[in-house]
């Protein structure tokens, strides 16, 4: 007896002792039969019943106990082929092509944002450059406006035809030309339009130097050029604090600004020759006038209180270094000093 499965598979036989149990089912259920043709069954009549029922239990408890058995070789049934396996040794294989295919396109989108982020900082350093070279060009168009204003100035100090100037109107419009051409000269250094000025010279030996000037501007121009050339930097802001630093230590060089409210260049300059000819008698250091007039009489002026030069203001830094290699020319020659 064979038994076909509903999944397209083969028949297949089933085991011996189910075969056995339904022909001993099939020989109770004939002998029922035969029972009935007797008049009175009795009691053979149950026995069978009872018979084939537990004979009935015992087969279906053999085929949910037992799975159908497959067909023994050489039967003639056919024996269905496996299918092969998706295998353990094919799944490494797949489970790798899969982990680098996530790896490159992790990286592709890492290479994605890198490359985001070098255009959001090149177009970054791109605009401040433009914006360096804007305010470069407002800076230095501005110095080139205020120049027109200080020859305006100096147009009105030297006019011969016009009123006289009273003393302190003529102090007035002096120290503003002053201003004007320290704020032109201030401008033009940041703008860059004078790359000479900001060169350093080789340090030699470490000459004192003095710069005495009430503005701030000034001051820091000539001490930034100064200080670039090796030198030993002091300022002032007025002529009493020169005259202060005076009675700490010598100067080998010092730049006196004339028009200085209190004491002036002029007076501060003679009270400075005689303290010094007083503390330091071996020593006589050069006295520079920076001043926005030098005309012949004030140049007099300047020798009888005892200033060796002049520099006219405003002054380019490379003006103020030709200045030094004149007066100290053995900080540009000497040999240098550990």
């Amino acid at each position: 007896m064979t038994m076909r499965v509903d999944n397209g598979r083969q028949p297949r036989r089933l085991p011996s002792y189910l075969r056995l149990a339904l022909l001993v089912q099939l020989g109770l259920l004939l002998a029922g039969l035969l029972a009935l043709q007797v008049a009175n069954p009795g009691g053979w009549l149950a026995a069978l019943l009872l018979a084939s029922a537990l004979n009935l239990a015992a087969v279906v408890a053999g085929v949910l106990r037992q799975p159908v058995e497959q067909a023994e070789p050489g039967a003639g049934v056919p024996v269905p082929r496996r299918p092969l396996p998706s295998g353990p040794a094919a799944e490494p294989v797949a489970t790798g092509e899969e982990l680098l295919r996530r790896r490159l396109k992790t990286l592709e989108h890492d290479l994605a944002r890198r490359e985001q982020r070098l255009e959001r900082l090149t177009a970054g350093r791109d605009r401040a450059r433009q914006e360096s070279r804007l305010k470069s060009d407002y800076l230095a168009l501005l110095g080139r406006e205020l120049q027109p204003l200080k020859g305006r100035l100096e147009v009105l100090l030297t006019a011969r035809d016009e009123p006289p100037l009273g003393a302190a109107q003529r102090h007035a419009l002096e120290e503003l030309g002053e201003r004007l051409g320290d704020l032109a000269v201030l401008l033009e250094d940041i703008s860059g339009e004078e790359p000479a000025a900001a060169e350093a010279a080789p340090a030699r030996r470490a000459n004192r130097v003095l710069i005495v000037d009430d503005g701030p501007v000034n001051l820091m121009l000539a001490r930034q050029v100064l200080e670039r050339q090796g030198l030993e930097v002091r300022t002032a802001t007025s002529g009493a604090e020169a005259l202060a630093c005076l009675d700490q230590v010598p100067f080998d060089l010092v730049l006196m600004d004339i028009f200085m409210p209190g004491m002036d260049g002029m007076e501060a300059s003679r009270r400075w020759r005689d303290v010094e000819a007083e503390r330091y008698p071996d020593h006589r250091s050069v006295l520079v006038a920076l001043t926005a007039n030098a005309s012949e009489e004030d140049r007099q002026r300047f020798a009888e209180a005892g200033l060796d030069d002049y520099l006219a203001k405003p002054y380019r830094p490379q003006e103020l270094i030709e200045l030094v290699r004149r007066w100290l020319p053995a900080h540009h020659h000497a040999p240098d000093t550990p």
